[in-house]
């Protein structure tokens, strides 16, 4: 805008020489050698000061434009920096992104053999039993009298058996299903699941059930809720077999259901123990504040015998000292009585 300004200036006092070179040539052509007329002059000053107008115009368009572009710098300028801000919560996003997929490949790993998803399985098992039972309540890995090893051995004490507890994770089966492409693949893989299921129910139910060691019953635990989910949505006739063979399903929230029962179970018996404990005390105080109430009134007898006895010898003596003094006083006479006839000798 200063250039244009530059250049505005000059053209002024261009336009106004060429309006009075113009004015003079029309006067010399019209055989007067006079300097220009009035009107002449009048109009080179209204050239100049329209285009002095336009310089003020260009100068003030030159102000408004300017503050245009700071504003809009300003404004550009926070925009990035949003931008940038933006833009960092996106990398940051990307690197947790990144962390979480790599987690999920190191778990895909952990769960592609058997032996890994057995402890991922007996772990999960493990934390959810150390948060809801006392920890005198529960044995891992406890071994059984017919040498099985059962994942968690829930202990009882009162009559009926311990309670077995074991994790199975079908995993590959259940994959395959879910990766069937059309009905045929479906049902193979639905055969197989089924099989798998169903002799993990057999293991628990021949390994775990012990006649007066364990209870008629154990627990299958399923890590996985999609799994369980499926079982019981869509094979309700495992489901069925397992209650058949007393093996119940579970999972990582319906075992809560479970071990919060047994709890109670447990906390009920403790009280009820307590309470025993407590009334078998109770019984002991009476007896002793019976014995206490008789020997107290045995005491209370001996006290009275004893003031009665008192009161006796109070008498008695009272009567001794009645007669002392009656001996007394005779002595004291007959005393007098044998000394007369000596004083008049």
């Amino acid at each position: 805008m200063g250039g244009m300004n530059d250049l505005l200036l000059p053209l002024a006092v261009l336009f106004t020489g060429i309006a009075a070179v113009a004015a003079i040539a029309a006067a010399l052509r019209a055989g007067r050698p006079t300097p220009p007329d009035q009107s002449t002059a009048m109009q080179a000053a209204q050239l100049a000061a329209m285009v002095q107008g336009l310089v003020e115009q260009s100068n003030r368009d030159r102000e408004s434009v300017q503050q245009a572009l700071a504003a809009g710098a300003k404004g550009t300028t926070e925009q990035l920096q949003q931008v940038g801000e933006r833009l960092g919560i996106i990398d940051r996003a990307q690197q947790q992104i990144e962390e979480l997929k790599g987690q999920v490949v190191d778990l895909v790993g952990i769960l592609g053999s058997n032996q890994a998803r057995g402890a991922f399985g007996e772990v999960r098992l493990e934390q959810i039993v150390e948060d809801v039972l006392p920890a005198e309540l529960y044995e891992f890995q406890a071994t059984l009298s017919n040498r099985a090893r059962v994942d968690c051995l829930i202990r009882f004490s009162e009559r009926g058996g311990d309670l077995a507890v074991d994790s199975k994770f079908p995993l590959e089966s259940y994959r395959s299903m879910l990766a069937a492409g059309d009905d045929a693949t479906r049902i193979v893989a639905e055969r197989q699941f089924k099989v798998d299921v169903k002799k993990h129910i057999d293991d628990i139910s021949s390994k775990y059930l012990i006649k007066g060691e364990t209870r008629d019953l154990a627990l299958m635990f399923i890590p996985a809720e999609s799994i369980y989910s499926e079982l019981l949505q869509h094979f309700s006739d495992l489901v069925e077999y397992s209650s058949k063979k007393r093996v119940y399903l579970t999972s990582p929230n319906t075992i809560h259901g479970w071990l919060t029962n047994l709890r109670s179970v447990y906390i009920d018996t403790k009280i009820a123990a307590q309470a025993s404990l407590i009334q078998r005390e109770v019984r002991l105080i009476l007896d002793d504040v019976g014995r206490l109430g008789e020997r107290v009134e045995s005491l209370e007898g001996h006290f009275g015998q004893a003031s009665k006895d008192i009161e006796q010898i109070k008498t008695s003596a009272k009567k001794v000292l009645d007669r002392g003094e009656k001996i007394e006083r005779v002595e004291l006479t007959a005393g007098d009585e044998a000394a007369a006839p000596a004083l008049q000798d």
